[in-house]
């Protein structure tokens, strides 16, 4: 314990004496350490911390899909499940729906879950006022009830704890409240949502026979048995799932490419995030490493200086275990310090990429530091210390006593083996560095090819909103497009609107999907149908959009719900189903259709699907032949879209006071949105190539400007026999150079190989792309030749006197 405290002692002595150096050292690891820790923090909130339920380890979602496809669960496979079971304690439900919020209050559009009434009890949540749900409230005939979110609960109602049995209501629809979700409460597999309610079997978008009928749209997730694997529940899930096809042969999920398995709850809520966190959490542990090997070569070059410090020690009698210990103990202490201020910079930078990537992120889980983060970052520390301090301790500690006391200090030589390490370090450092610059140039190849994508749409001077009508107020079809004709007929007037129209869905967003039956196609049951977008649109949606009709015509008022069925599709669909062919006049079988609707146009491409995604087939109807009470309004502008805001609002209004009106946004940010994604992952990407690119020129700097010094006898001779300024210069430029070109040669094989897992974040370039193979290692030579140049500047100004005295 003695000597430990005087290696510790020693070793902040030595790092005072030295302060510049200790202070950069220091910060290059600390930058390295504080990345390092913000994306695991991150990958800890996301892949690694148990959810806050009880037992999380028994809980599992229930995925239905095939080989291209998820596909949501209906009310009969639920139940199934729920009553036949025999490896679960419990099958739960959820779904999200939105309601209009009325009364104590402006009107407002809440987010609901709708889920079974064990729901809460399975997950081990308790209310933190009232109660969950009763059985008996799950039922059709049950109570209308309902649990607050600890948000909902604070904003609207101001905390009252007399919230308890008083009444809200939710589209028209009287609930009684029953409890309030504590603040802690997390479901990130569901998403937010403001209020719940037991009424699962019910849908605003959907009508009850139709739920009956065996559309999906529930998320299953149940608790394994004491004692019972995942792999024996998948067997029975097997046998259900046969029983079930048999029992529903006309469900749209009955088909026999259709299973049904067990898997961690967490895959529900992580499964589109972990392959990019892994990405970046790879990409720090590079720049980390770089940190590394950069301190490691400062080390290195500041081992001449205590070479002669070291002879002497051991002259005095302390072994190589002795001076080994002492040296990693230095070592270990400065990275212990990087440590310290490395958590102050992963706090600062996870708080910016929550913010930054809010929308990245699975909504309702909490990203922070924890004990797990500190304990990472003391063991990456501890690992950094010795890593970073290994190599210049087993040099100096290997050192030739005799020769050298002999040597004169000014003059003794770094050695071969020295020399050959720091370069071996200058190396890597340059390959991690090209490797983590060819991946960031990729993303940036592929984002600029997302920013030049053509929608299909012009999105320029579109505003953009929801409106979502209350089931029990607007029970009817007809009261449905009763108030959004009249909607459309007053906004058409507004001052500086030029059109306007309604859809069931924003552009770039996923639509509704059925199955179809185009003309012409195999008459096969409804679940071995193919699987089509379809929009409901009002007349004038493709000319507010500005979407083209290649052939026939667009909708009129004239196809309302008394005429005969009509449809428009987009060229996808054409060529898929009828190539070659005229698609005007042919016919379609949509869902439960007992008839066919006529195609009366066919319309341009769109990218239905998100901006990464090649186009779907699609399908358009009518809005009066299709109604729904969830729609978007779209109205293009002469004047700036959101300056028309208020006038929107009070039109509406003047139909229906208590009718809130949601996500107002432009089309124009519905395109950005749909890149944020891609730019989130580039522009961090980006931000560690560039903090490697820099370490490993401060590394190339560093190695030249130690040679250089070095090298002053050496170079004073080749002065004094003749040799110009312009030799000097190539000489050193030479050695940066050889430096470089081997790291990148190194990082190109390796970028060759690695940037393979980089395809799925690409759009249309390959992991391969030649012109990113290119640039970006020349692009590095050049930088490289300015930081060789530096110290090969300094080269030339040698005394060859001073050098030679």
């Amino acid at each position: 314990m003695q000597s430990f405290l005087r290696d510790l002692r020693f070793g902040f002595r030595l790092l005072g004496k030295d302060l510049g150096f200790t202070i950069g050292a220091i910060l290059i690891l600390a930058v390295g350490i504080g990345a390092t820790t913000a994306i695991f923090t991150v990958a800890n909130a996301l892949l690694l911390r148990p959810f806050p339920y009880r037992d999380p380890q028994q809980l599992v979602s229930l995925q239905v899909k095939d080989q291209s496809k998820d596909y949501d669960g209906t009310l009969l496979r639920y139940e199934l499940l729920r009553d036949h079971s025999q490896s679960f304690q419990s099958v739960a439900v959820w779904t999200n729906d939105t309601l209009n919020l009325t009364g104590n209050g402006e009107p407002m559009q809440v987010a609901v879950g709708r889920v079974s009434p064990n729901f809460f009890g399975m997950l081990g949540v308790d209310p933190q006022l009232g109660r969950g749900f009763a059985e008996e409230e799950g039922r059709p005939e049950g109570k209308p009830v309902v649990v607050l979110s600890d948000s909902l609960w604070r904003t609207r109602y101001g905390g009252d704890r007399n919230v308890l049995g008083q009444t809200i209501t939710l589209d028209g629809t009287p609930h009684t409240v029953v409890g309030v979700l504590p603040a802690t409460a997390q479901f990130p597999f569901v998403g937010e949502a403001d209020v719940w309610t037991p009424r699962y079997f019910e849908l605003t978008l959907i009508p009850p026979q139709r739920l009956r009928q065996g559309v999906g749209y529930l998320g299953l997730i149940a608790r394994l048995k004491v004692g019972v694997t995942v792999s024996q529940a998948d067997a029975e899930l097997g046998v259900l799932n046969r029983q079930y096809r048999e029992q529903n042969p006309t469900a749209p999920d009955a088909s026999r490419d259709i299973t049904v398995t067990a898997a961690p709850l967490r895959d529900l809520v992580v499964a589109n995030v972990r392959g990019k966190v892994w990405l970046l959490f790879g990409a720090v542990a590079l720049v980390l490493l770089i940190a590394c090997a950069n301190v490691a070569s400062l080390l290195l070059s500041r081992a001449l200086v205590r070479r002669r410090e070291i002879a002497v020690r051991t002259a005095l009698g302390a072994g190589r275990g002795t001076i080994l210990r002492q040296l990693l103990t230095e070592s270990t202490l400065m990275a212990l310090i990087a440590g310290l201020l490395g958590v102050g910079l992963s706090w600062l930078a996870t708080r910016a990429l929550v913010t930054w990537g809010t929308t990245q992120l699975p909504q309702g889980m909490s990203v922070e530091m924890d004990l797990r983060v500190l304990g990472f970052t003391v063991v990456i520390a501890l690992l950094t210390g010795i890593i970073f301090g290994i190599f210049p301790a087993l040099q100096l500690a290997g050192i030739d006593l005799h020769t050298t006391l002999r040597e004169e200090g000014r003059s003794s030589s770094a050695g071969h083996a020295r020399g050959r390490m720091t370069s071996m370090l200058v190396v890597g450092q340059v390959a991690l560095s090209l490797l983590l610059l060819i991946g960031a140039s990729l993303l940036l190849r592929s984002y600029a090819r997302l920013l030049k994508i053509d929608p299909g749409f012009d999105p320029h001077s579109v505003l953009t909103m929801n409106i979502s009508l209350p089931t029990v107020k607007y029970a009817k079809p007809t009261q449905e497009t009763d108030f959004f004709d009249e909607v459309l007929r007053r906004v058409a007037k507004v001052p500086g609107i030029q059109s306007a129209a309604i859809s069931a869905a924003l552009p770039l967003s996923w639509k509704r999907i059925t199955p179809m039956l185009p003309e012409g196609q195999a008459n096969v049951p409804l679940a071995q149908r193919p699987f089509i977008d379809i929009e409901a649109v009002s007349p004038q949606w493709f000319q507010t959009l500005r979407v083209p009709l290649r052939s026939g015509r667009d909708f009129t008022t004239a196809d309302n719900g008394q005429s005969p069925k009509v449809l428009i599709v987009n060229q996808t669909f054409a060529r898929q189903f009828w190539p070659g062919q005229n698609p005007v006049g042919k016919h379609i079988v949509v869902g439960r259709w007992t008839a066919g609707g006529e195609v009366v146009g066919v319309a341009e491409d769109i990218k239905n699907r998100g901006l990464g995604q090649e186009p779907q087939p699609q399908v358009y109807i009518p809005f009066a032949q299709l109604p729904w009470n969830n729609m978007y309004l779209l109205v293009r502008t002469a004047v700036p879209p959101l300056t028309l805001v208020p006038a929107i609002r009070s039109e509406i209004s003047g139909i229906d006071p208590d009718q809130p009106v949601t996500g107002i946004v432009t089309a124009e940010d519905l395109m950005d949105s749909s890149r944020t994604q891609p730019r989130f992952i580039m522009m961090l990407l980006g931000l560690f190539s560039l903090t490697a690119l820099g370490l490993a020129l401060v590394g190339i700097y560093g190695v030249l400007a130690y040679s250089v010094a070095q090298r002053q006898h050496e170079l004073g001779i080749r002065l004094a026999l003749g040799a110009k300024s312009a030799d000097i210069l190539r000489l050193v430029v030479r050695q940066g150079l050889v430096l470089a070109v081997s790291g990148v040669v190194i990082g190109l094989v390796a970028a060759l190989v690695v940037t393979r897992v980089m395809s799925s974040l690409l759009y249309k370039i390959g992991t391969h792309d030649l012109m990113t193979f290119l640039l970006a290692p020349l692009l590095f030579l050049a930088v490289a030749v300015v930081t060789s140049y530096l110290p090969a500047r300094r080269a030339t100004k040698v005394d060859p006197i001073e050098a030679m005295r």
